[in-house]
């Protein structure tokens, strides 16, 4: 397979209402979207949305290597198996976001000229479709409870809120009129970001679980593994490592014979691409790891591979967290990655599906 063409452009996702987190107040997103051509006409297309406060590169060092990818893959051969798409781009990255991209671009070539969907030449045994969780933003308990409701409406089995960075029982506030808004069946998960200190996660802990909730994502800093493994001895839910994926130290903790936690939260864009997530999910399966895939808040070309990823998944027992395109007020208006009743079904075209 040989690229005749290769470029990208910039791309900026404005968010309806700035959306808080426990590490910052973010307005909008800004990255770029890869797009490759093969001698047979075949555009393959990938997004690289860096953010070093999620653990990718900067922005100007992501644009620069880009750049200098893209020129040497003008004109040249690219491998046509996964292992030796691998090999061309390496496993590990200091620049994940560049590396997701031009990956996913060349993912969704190779799958176009195997005349596949994405997610089956991830994996012969991919699903059909993928659950997705509801990101509740609203701030006052009043609108969140709303904002659930409605969410619940549309057919959203798993809702999820940020915690922390705020006092405690705020954070109860908010869960406790989102858990009677819609009841005792619906999943209720959280994510701290890390922002709490061992010592204020324990108790945080135990006041937010008495809302049975389904997990809580990252609920100390991504360094602090040792933590991490202390609290989910005693925690009152499952807890999910996100943040930590992206700290090699804490990563090999993580995979340890006796694991840290019991989920792993993959962010492709974070991990390096589609290839090394897929991978690390295969190896937690093996230690008893469950994972599910999530965006970091990227745009409908990301999010497309995230899918067809999440349904290429040992285990598709968790929802992920793809369903953010409401956050984005520039969002397309239709693509077929929107979930519908909680759910994306995956186009069975050959490639990934955008166009």
């Amino acid at each position: 397979m040989r690229i005749t063409e290769a470029g990208f452009h910039p791309l900026r996702l404005e968010f309806v209402r700035p959306l808080k987190t426990a590490r910052a107040t973010y307005a909008a997103r800004e990255g770029f979207v890869v797009h490759l051509r093969d001698e047979a006409g075949r555009m393959g297309q990938g997004e690289a949305m860096p953010l070093p406060e999620f653990g990718t590169e900067s922005p100007d060092a992501c644009e620069q290597v880009l750049g200098a990818h893209l020129s040497s893959l003008r004109g040249g051969e690219v491998p046509e198996t996964l292992e030796g798409l691998t090999d061309s781009l390496g496993v590990r990255s200091e620049h994940p976001a560049a590396r997701h991209a031009v990956e996913q671009a060349l993912l969704d070539l190779l799958s176009q000229r195997r005349g596949l969907p994405l997610s089956h030449l991830l994996s012969t045994k991919a699903r059909e479709e993928v659950q997705v969780n509801a990101l509740l933003g609203a701030a006052s308990p009043r609108a969140l409870a709303e904002e659930a409701r409605q969410a619940v409406a549309e057919g959203y089995e798993t809702l999820k809120l940020k915690v922390a960075g705020r006092p405690v029982a705020e954070d109860v506030a908010r869960l406790s009129a989102v858990r009677e808004a819609v009841g005792p069946d619906v999943r209720l998960r959280v994510d701290a970001n890390g922002a709490w200190t061992e010592s204020e996660a324990g108790p945080a802990l135990d006041a937010l679980g008495g809302f049975h909730l389904e997990l809580c994502e990252q609920p100390v800093a991504a360094e602090a593994h040792g933590a991490l493994r202390r609290l989910n001895l005693r925690a009152p839910c499952p807890l999910a490592a996100d943040e930590s994926l992206s700290v090699p130290e804490a990563l090999r903790a993580l995979l340890q014979d006796t694991p840290t936690v019991s989920i792993l939260v993959l962010k492709p864009m974070v991990l390096g691409g589609l290839l090394p997530t897929l991978a690390l999910a295969r190896e937690a399966a093996k230690k008893g790891l469950d994972a599910y895939v999530t965006s970091s808040l990227d745009g409908v070309v990301a999010r497309a591979g995230a899918a067809h990823l999440g349904a290429a998944l040992p285990s598709g027992r968790y929802a992920s967290g793809l369903g953010v395109g409401h956050l984005f007020s520039n969002e397309p208006e239709n693509h077929p990655f929107r979930p519908v009743r909680g759910r994306i079904r995956l186009p069975k075209t050959p490639g990934q599906g955008v166009r």
